[in-house]
């Protein structure tokens, strides 16, 4: 089975290679077939949530594209995985003398820094030693971590609402793995997106192919007349800036989207993907967003809909497909939210 390599490079693609898992599929754009690289083992060592292959594609992006016309912005690093991918990355680039004279700290990466109840089952899975119970904070593990490439990170511990702040740099890299609350990612767009590099930049949203958050979708297919999609990995869709984001734009955004229009945007986010899994994965989104908008009934009726499209993935024994499923009907039932 390949896991490790993409099926299919180009966005023309019309089906996932058969021996692709579900979620492990690495579509690109041509132009960026590239970014699927080899990775060192150093960037390997600390324990994350995110895949190999998103591992592989931060580093190479680091290695391979940044050119050091902005800064790389890092939010939400958990453990420290990414900034260590990035960090690793970019002392392998063939311009990294060129950038450090640039960029004291090229890299600025952004952690919370506290336990919350999700993290304990991961800290056992991954042998991680030494956490403490939800509430407690892990900002020494973080900073441990990430000492290998420390030289090349500020690193901003604590509530990004606050951390965030006063950031002027242009922004050529943003990965994006903190936008667990709509207010975050409203925070993101009004100060971060304003930064990026038309031509240049490229978002890489890590919680975009996944069945919860579905404001991570419209928030970013509102811009899109301001993006070119790159492609996907795993979790991880991947956009590229083409277009300056004005001023107007985000006003309206925060304004508020009507709901038939942030119904468009989340089935608009639904097809980016030609791997079905990722599909059922938006529409189970899609479901949240629908319970959100018109209630438990609806979102229901909605369900159903989903189960009649997706019934390959809706019988799937991979754990993660049925996990995202029941979640969403106790969601539907009102059992856990």
């Amino acid at each position: 089975m390949v896991k490790d390599g993409p099926a299919a490079t180009g966005l023309g693609a019309a089906e996932p290679h058969p021996d692709v898992e579900p979620m492990r599929m690495v579509r690109f754009n041509p132009a960026f077939s590239r970014l699927l690289g080899n990775i060192s083992p150093t960037a390997m060592r600390v324990p994350s949530m995110m895949s190999m292959l998103e591992r592989r594609v931060l580093f190479t992006l680091a290695r391979e594209r940044y050119s050091g016309t902005g800064v790389i912005v890092d939010a939400g690093i958990f453990l420290g995985a990414s900034t260590v991918c990035l960090g690793e990355g970019l002392r392998l680039n063939k311009d990294f003398k060129t950038i450090s004279k640039l960029w004291k700290k090229p890299i600025i990466s952004f952690e919370r820094g506290i336990i919350n109840p999700g993290m304990p089952a991961f800290f056992k899975r991954n042998n991680v030693e030494g956490m403490a119970e939800a509430g407690e904070s892990f900002a020494e593990a973080v900073q441990a971590n990430i000492r290998p490439v420390s030289d090349l990170v500020d690193l901003r511990l604590g509530d990004i609402l606050e951390t965030g702040q006063g950031i002027t740099d242009p922004i050529e890299i943003l990965f994006l793995d903190v936008l667990k609350l709509p207010e975050i990612s409203r925070f993101v767009v009004r100060n971060f997106f304003p930064r990026l590099i038309p031509g240049v930049s490229i978002i890489a949203q890590q919680d975009y192919f996944y069945d919860r958050l579905p404001f991570i979708k419209t928030d970013q297919e509102f811009f899109a007349d301001y993006f070119t999609y790159i492609g996907e990995v795993c979790s991880t869709a991947l956009f590229l800036c083409t277009k300056a984001i004005p001023e107007s734009a985000i006003n309206a955004l925060e304004q508020g989207l009507p709901a038939r229009e942030q119904e468009r945007l989340a089935s608009v986010a639904m097809q980016r993907s030609c791997d079905p899994a990722r599909r059922y994965m938006m529409a189970l989104s899609k479901v949240r967003l629908v319970k959100q908008l018109y209630g438990s009934e609806s979102a229901q009726d909605y369900l159903q809909l989903v189960r009649n499209d997706f019934p390959e993935q809706v019988a799937s024994d991979l754990p993660r497909l049925k996990d995202a499923l029941v979640a969403v009907e106790r969601a539907c039932s009102g059992l856990d939210e």
